[in-house]
């Protein structure tokens, strides 16, 4: 495929998962508030399943199309190391910041996502399969989302990928932000410190070349909650 097929075949692939997103979008104002009425694990798992069909079914759909691998987008051992400790960095300041505008100390990862305190009312050891389930779609699955979005979106442009102002990168922030927006979190809570999230997604592989520092952010600052 040449350079201009490259470039068409990637944006299709953008347009696909956000229309698919866009799809699934449709559905919040029925789906959320019947599956936050539920309790116990089966809710839980319902909820990942229902988080998965937003970010991860699309993805994976169009990878297994086009026969690519995870190691295409980053998922590799090179640069292991790195991608996780600016992971962690990026983590830490994200946190300090909300810890500082809401003014108490939020470092506890998914406290306050529904999906956890429904695991922790089902006891041990049930609980351990729905802090399985929330990780791989909150943790995961919502990352791969950033980092695939922020890949086709820099192919899309022709552009490297690499740098601090990666295209893919500052893009999955813009539409991590006004998603979170759309749903009532309000401008700084919502856009402001999603976009910083969603900057850190993309932007660790695109420093590091290596993406899994993506999921360990997202997975530290998702619905962080108090100590």
């Amino acid at each position: 495929m040449n350079a201009t097929g490259t470039r068409r075949a990637a944006a299709m692939d953008l347009l696909l998962i956000i229309g698919f997103f866009f799809l699934c979008y449709s559905s919040l104002p029925f789906m959320d508030p019947l599956l936050r009425r539920g309790h116990g694990l089966l809710t839980v798992f319902a909820l990942a399943a229902y988080q998965f069909l937003f970010e991860g079914l699309a993805p994976l759909a169009i990878i297994a199309a086009h026969r690519e691998r995870f190691s295409d987008y980053g998922f590799t051992r090179r640069n292991l190391a790195k991608s996780l400790a600016l992971a962690v960095i990026l983590a830490a300041v994200y946190d300090a910041i909300l810890s500082w505008h809401v003014g108490a100390a939020l470092w506890i990862p998914m406290r306050r996502q529904p999906a956890v305190r429904m695991s922790l009312a089902a006891g041990f050891p049930k609980s351990l399969g729905g802090f399985a389930a929330t990780v791989i779609s909150w943790g995961f699955f919502e990352a791969f989302f950033g980092v695939f979005f922020a890949r086709k979106l820099n192919r899309a442009l022709a552009h490297s990928g690499s740098g601090w102002l990666s295209p893919g990168a500052l893009g999955f922030a813009l539409f991590n932000g006004l998603i979170h927006l759309t749903v009532g979190q309000g401008l700084v809570e919502g856009f402001l410190f999603s976009f910083a999230s969603g900057y850190a997604i993309g932007v660790i592989p695109a420093v590091t070349g290596n993406a899994w520092g993506s999921t360990l952010v997202q997975t530290l600052t998702d619905a962080v909650g108090k100590l």
